[in-house]
């Protein structure tokens, strides 16, 4: 077995006693493949613990591994020539990573660090496209997944040239209230993003962001604190959007 740079190796069977792995959020690969399946992969590979800040992959690296989240947070990001990254993603629990790159054996296109705590199932390159070999209805989730990202992907370059700032963020806000938000008193509850990672998904300053949220929190949209967004009136947050 490799020598890895994070966390303990566990088997999928004892981080499963844990309560931590389940199929996932109800959009994610995890979620959409039968649970035979699921386990069947999961069997593949080895399951480990990560930290916050962790990195998990390196954008370039030409390791073949997939990565499946199973319970905590992974950025995903790409570094420009100044070292300012820019987020494409932040996943979670049943989301599928790095799959592309082990289809097609090319270099990654991005590097992955760990957001909150968590665990990941590593799933060796050769292992992977041998499972959607055998596994078709796997293989048209994993196709429809790259098929969301590209177009999300397509959809964001397209807002940096017709919509301002806020209407990114909101847009951002909603995007991760839908994925992770649990509903509270009084709103939505976004926890575990930090307004870096905010400024750093929507391509803005951390000032410009921390003016767009003074101006939603004095409006009585949002409320914020640290690594923690609630969103009060959501469909008013969306409509904003749509004007």
């Amino acid at each position: 077995m490799p020598n890895h740079p994070f966390g303990a190796i566990d088997s999928p069977a004892e981080v499963a006693e844990t309560g931590l792995m389940d199929r996932g959020y109800s959009d994610s690969f995890g979620a959409k493949i039968s649970r035979q399946a699921l386990a069947e992969l999961r069997a593949k590979g080895f399951t480990r613990r990560f930290s916050e800040n962790d990195q998990l992959f390196m954008e370039h690296d030409c390791s073949g591994s997939v990565f499946l989240v199973e319970s905590g947070l992974v950025k995903v990001y790409v570094t420009a020539g100044n070292g300012k990254e820019l987020i494409l993603g932040i996943y979670g629990r049943g989301e599928l990573l790095c799959e592309l790159s082990a289809m097609d054996r090319r270099p990654r296109s991005a590097s992955g660090r760990g957001r909150a705590s968590g665990t990941v199932t590593e799933i060796p390159g050769t292992e992977f496209r041998a499972f959607i070999g055998r596994h078709p209805a796997a293989m048209q989730h994993v196709l429809r997944t790259v098929q969301i990202r590209l177009h999300r992907a397509d959809q964001e370059r397209l807002s940096y040239l017709s919509d301002g700032v806020r209407i990114r963020v909101v847009r951002k806000l909603l995007n991760w209230a839908d994925q992770y938000g649990r509903q509270r008193v009084g709103g939505v509850a976004i926890a575990g993003f930090s307004r870096r990672d905010l400024a750093q998904s929507v391509a803005a300053s951390e000032k410009t962001i921390d003016d767009i949220l003074s101006a939603l929190t004095a409006e009585g949209t949002v409320a914020t604190d640290k690594k923690w967004f609630l969103l009060r009136d959501v469909e008013g947050l969306r409509k904003s959007t749509e004007d």
